[in-house]
């Protein structure tokens, strides 16, 4: 395992080599290979969200209030994520009603988002619109 200047070094340096081939990539004229490239865009994926975690336990140890925020943020970015490959996967008519599990689904989501509701609505009752600021404005300059 790294020690930690060591990791620094490795991370200044690639760094410097991304930002390198971001640039070739953008002035590239011929055909990259497909599979390289998709393995590429994974793995840069992953560590991307690997330096994201790492950085917003750093953060949460800084302040450990603030791991709770962070738990729930990243729920909703997995749950957010999943979302929209279910969706993908409906439209490809890979579900039907018939499949199992959609009933229980249907049912979670709709707790979901009563939930969400709720939390929209108590953030709007705290925190005036920009309606209702603009209004306040335009009263007091008559």
């Amino acid at each position: 395992m790294k020690d930690a200047p060591d990791l620094c070094e490795s991370l200044i340096s690639i760094t410097s080599e991304l930002r390198t081939l971001e640039k070739q990539l953008k002035c590239e004229d011929s055909a990259l290979d497909k599979a390289a490239l998709q393995e590429f865009r994974q793995a840069i994926d992953e560590v991307r969200l690997t330096a994201w975690t790492v950085n917003e336990l750093m953060n949460a140890r800084e302040s450990p209030e603030s791991l709770l925020s962070f738990v729930a943020s990243e729920r909703m970015r997995r749950l957010s994520s999943m979302i929209r490959d279910l969706c993908a996967d409906m439209d490809k008519q890979a579900y039907t009603w018939q499949s199992s599990g959609v009933q229980a689904l249907s049912d979670a989501v709709l707790v979901l988002q009563a939930r969400i509701t709720k939390l929209v609505a108590r953030h709007r009752s705290l925190k005036p619109s920009l309606n209702d600021r603009a209004e306040s404005a335009k009263t007091s300059a008559d």
